[in-house]
């Protein structure tokens, strides 16, 4: 029996190239060219503004910075909370295909994120706090602060409602 037919050959080629992606897929390694980033969804050029986002709980006056209690690594957890939660900021998303929806459904999402990290937050870690807030810092592209980081929205966890804090 011969092991390089020509069908064994396609199959073969094939999977030289298949097996890695598959891989990857299911491990959820960011690397190039082995990604699942949307890699050219986006130009980012060296005028492109980068950003880091920071949680922070407060409670008795008391401020712990949540990097630590997030339940996976820092990127997968803010590229979470960007592309699932909070959505784009442009009108129109690409990633998506939709117009951004009305601030109703925009707090009502937000809100269920955060009773949700609430509720994680206290059963794996026996953590609560009055609010939670987002942070926000400009960085360089090797993600060195530019500015400090200033308040982007705050949860109260009493109330259970997100608000948007702007500048």
């Amino acid at each position: 029996m011969k092991i390089f037919t020509k069908k064994n050959y396609m199959f073969f080629i094939a999977a030289i190239f298949l097996l890695p992606n598959l891989f990857v897929m299911a491990l959820g390694i960011e690397s190039f060219p082995y990604t699942q980033a949307p890699m050219f969804g986006h130009y980012i050029d060296s005028e492109t503004k980068l950003y880091l986002l920071k949680f922070e709980g407060h409670k008795d006056g008391q401020t712990i910075d949540l990097v630590d209690y997030y339940g996976k690594s820092e990127l997968r957890f803010i590229r979470h909370f960007f592309s699932k939660v909070y959505g784009s900021s442009e009108y129109f998303t690409p990633f998506s295909g939709r117009v951004i929806e009305d601030e109703e459904r925009f707090n009502e999402r937000l809100n269920l994120f955060f009773e949700s990290f609430e509720k994680f937050l206290w059963e794996e870690y026996q953590l609560r706090f009055d609010s939670i807030e987002v942070k926000i810092a400009q960085v360089d592209g090797e993600r060195n602060l530019i500015g400090d980081f200033r308040p982007f929205g705050i949860y109260n966890c009493n109330t259970e409602e997100y608000k948007v804090i702007m500048d």
